[in-house]
């Protein structure tokens, strides 16, 4: 493994790839010496397959050089990148139990101490004598104290670096260091950038701040080039670096809209089954419901009913918070189907789920004369021959399930809606997988949070939104609040009070087993059982566990034979325990936005009492946690999701952009520079049709390159 990491580190060529015929077709595939079969297959894999690709690949982010701090400083900048400069003063190599090892590197400065922590890295020790000057750059964390988390050693040209110097971050290639494509990508620039021209209106990249395409190129070859240490390397002004980047992150942009115009002019010319009942079918239906619709459903109802009357293929993201009653939608499409002698399938995430909605939905699809099924992967084989059958020869109408249904082996004979409700849980393919079941199938999407890829698409043209906005009756708002470590106690001492008035609690941890970064849920139940919270009983559920041992122990908690439940985000969705009133999530910080309100969302399902959510973080608390305390509805928070990490990759399997909480506040407004770029792009190709073909067949292009 060292040698494989020593040749990655080798530069990818070192001979001008043009040879004696000039340089090679921007289209063509990149052949350079060190860029074999297998780093070439790596970079196909992540859309890189000709010189262009390397030309306007974009870093995946542009990291400030941090700042040189004495050892005693470093220690009060926990959360924060630094650099140091330290001697080994010792070093000792620890096992841990069922996690491999830890390498504790002791660095002094003659004023302070400071440990570096290297997690399953023993060959590091080889880095560390004793008495070596060493210059690193690292997280501070929180073990038991500060620490550096894998710090790396920098080289003189990197410790010569002015701190706030904006530099390229490469990385999401499997098999190949960021490093490695970082000089791939500056030797495509410096040898090919002039060739490319600029076709974009130049007034409109002036009103965005943007530079033209070859100015672009020529900042990001500069930032490469300081970045790698190369002489003669230019710093430049962080405002020039990110307009650069952002005429970059344009150009894919671009082809993504043309293909965003193209799948929407598709979807208009497609021939869909109509799905139109007649008013007493309708009030047949409606009369089959378990409860009474709120107005907001009702008004659902009536655009998902206006949807499936076309003859286009319908595609609906329907968006409401956790506990709006989005599943008896969902059921009413499936049923409206059913009742037109078409079939559904209905997509859930997890096993849990996917039988939950069946047990919700059989007393209604009963009432309505509809025959319903689950497929799950632990179904029995003899049970899933039948079921299949029954799918082929179109005697189940509605079939719920989970990955399960992606299968070949599925086969409808009246295929005409799918569902997929927690949508976010799913990728594009996985998506794509369920509506190929059938030509031109009706879709609709179901989710309490849109992630930012959703939102934008949602936003700019390929979904239509349907929002429930009104909660059902008794439903309360959950008070959220972030707590420090120090006022864990309160938190505990609340759970005691509430636990014994008859209310059930959740605790949440991001990780099964402990590490030095945190605790995991083994032994945050282990410590709550030894509390006086254990007399209430306290059941743990992980992933890891039997699918019947962890089924068992959620019975016991739903029927409140136990009141405290801790456990991984398994508890995410499918939890429906109306006793259940507070919720509190260990090291919250490492939760996206979205997640956390999920999980919030598994409180307040009753009328016991006040919901409450506490989100701990285990080390710092991130600013971005506050906006849970205020944020409610599940748009608000995608948007805020969307600031933080930008869309992410709109049309792979990505589900939201990069996190570059590196760059400084002023600089990260990714939701005014997103939408600004896909506003400007979308214009652009909507005005100029030929440019819409042209980068079309460019992005057809780059994915059918082999």
């Amino acid at each position: 493994m060292k040698a494989a990491g020593r040749r990655d580190r080798a530069a990818p060529g070192n001979r001008d790839p043009a040879g004696p015929d000039g340089p090679p077709d921007l289209h063509a595939p990149i052949e350079l010496p060190g860029v074999g079969p297998k780093r070439r297959a790596a970079l196909a894999a992540a859309g890189i397959h000709s010189w262009l690709d390397l030309l306007l690949l974009a870093p995946a982010e542009l990291r400030p050089v941090p700042e040189i701090h004495s050892l005693a400083a470093a220690r009060r900048q926990r959360g924060r990148l630094v650099r140091v400069a330290a001697r080994v003063a010792g070093q000792r190599l620890a096992r841990l139990p069922k996690r491999g090892t830890l390498l504790r590197v002791t660095l002094a400065d003659g004023e302070a101490r400071l440990d570096a922590l290297y997690f399953n890295q023993p060959w590091q020790r080889e880095a560390f004598p004793l008495d070596r000057s060493v210059r690193l750059e690292g997280r501070v964390i929180d073990a038991q104290g500060p620490a550096l988390a894998a710090p790396r050693l920098l080289t003189e040209a990197e410790w010569q670096l002015p701190a706030g110097q904006l530099l390229p971050v490469y990385g999401g290639v499997e098999g190949l260091s960021g490093a490695w494509l970082q000089r791939l990508c500056a030797e495509a620039r410096a040898l090919l950038g002039q060739r490319v021209e600029e076709s974009l209106d130049p007034s409109g990249l002036k009103r965005l701040g943007l530079p033209a395409l070859p100015e672009a190129i020529r900042r990001l070859l500069q930032a490469d080039r300081l970045a790698l240490g190369l002489a003669g390397a230019e710093a430049l002004p962080p405002d020039l670096l990110l307009a650069a980047r952002r005429r970059l992150s344009l150009e894919p942009l671009l082809g993504l809209v043309a293909r965003l115009l193209a799948r929407r002019e598709r979807r208009a010319e497609g021939r869909a089954v109509p799905l139109a009942p007649s008013a007493a079918e309708r009030e047949a239906l409606r009369a089959a419901f378990p409860f009474s619709p709120t107005r907001g459903q009702l008004e659902v109802l009536g655009e998902l009913e206006a949807d499936l009357c076309r003859p286009l293929p319908m595609r609906r993201l329907l968006q409401g918070d956790v506990g709006s009653g989005k599943t008896l939608i969902g059921l009413y499409a499936c049923a409206l189907a059913a009742q037109q002698g078409r079939q559904a399938l209905f997509l859930a995430p997890t096993e849990l789920l996917a039988e939950q909605h069946l047990a919700a939905a059989r007393g209604f699809l009963e009432r309505a004369g509809i025959s319903a099924g689950v497929l799950t992967g632990s179904l029995k084989a003899a049970s899933r021959r039948a079921l299949l059958a029954r799918l082929a020869d179109g005697r189940l109408q509605v079939c719920f399930g989970t990955h399960a249904l992606l299968s070949p082996a599925v086969r409808l004979a009246a295929p005409a809606l799918a569902v997929i409700d927690e949508q976010h849980r799913f990728g594009v393919e996985q998506r794509a997988a369920l509506l190929d079941k059938g030509a031109d199938l009706h879709a609709l999407l179901m989710s309490a949070t849109p992630i930012p890829r959703t939102l934008a698409l949602s936003l700019y043209g390929d979904l239509d939104v349907s929002v429930l906005r009104e909660l059902p009756p008794g439903r309360q708002r959950i008070e959220t609040r972030l707590v420090l470590r120090a006022e864990r106690g309160r938190v505990l001492a609340t759970f005691a009070e509430r636990l014994a008035a008859g209310e059930q609690g959740f605790f949440v941890a991001p990780r099964i087993e402990s590490s030095e970064l945190g605790r995991g849920a083994e032994e945050l139940h282990a410590e709550l059982a030894a509390t006086p919270l254990g007399r209430f009983g306290v059941e743990l559920v992980h992933g890891r566990l039997a699918a019947p041992e962890r089924e068992a122990r959620l019975e016991r908690f739903r029927r409140g034979q136990s009141r405290l439940l801790v456990g991984t985000t398994v508890i995410e969705v499918g939890l429906d325990v109306p006793a259940a009133t507070l919720i509190a999530i260990e090291g919250a910080e490492r939760f996206g936005l979205a997640q956390l309100h999920q999980l919030r969302g598994r409180v307040g399902r009753g009328q016991r009492g006040q919901p409450w959510c506490f989100l701990i973080p285990e080390r710092f608390a991130a600013p971005r946690l506050r906006l849970l305390e205020g944020l409610a509805d599940g748009f608000s928070i995608a948007e805020e999701d969307l600031a933080e990490r930008g869309m992410g990759d709109l049309f792979g399997a990505r589900q939201a952009g990069d996190n570059q909480e590196g760059l400084a506040g002023d600089v990260q407004d990714a939701a005014g520079l997103d939408a600004a770029l896909l506003l400007f792009a979308r214009e652009a190709l909507e005005r100029d049709p030929a440019a819409q073909r042209r980068y079309l067949a460019l992005e057809a292009g780059r994915r059918s390159t082999p």
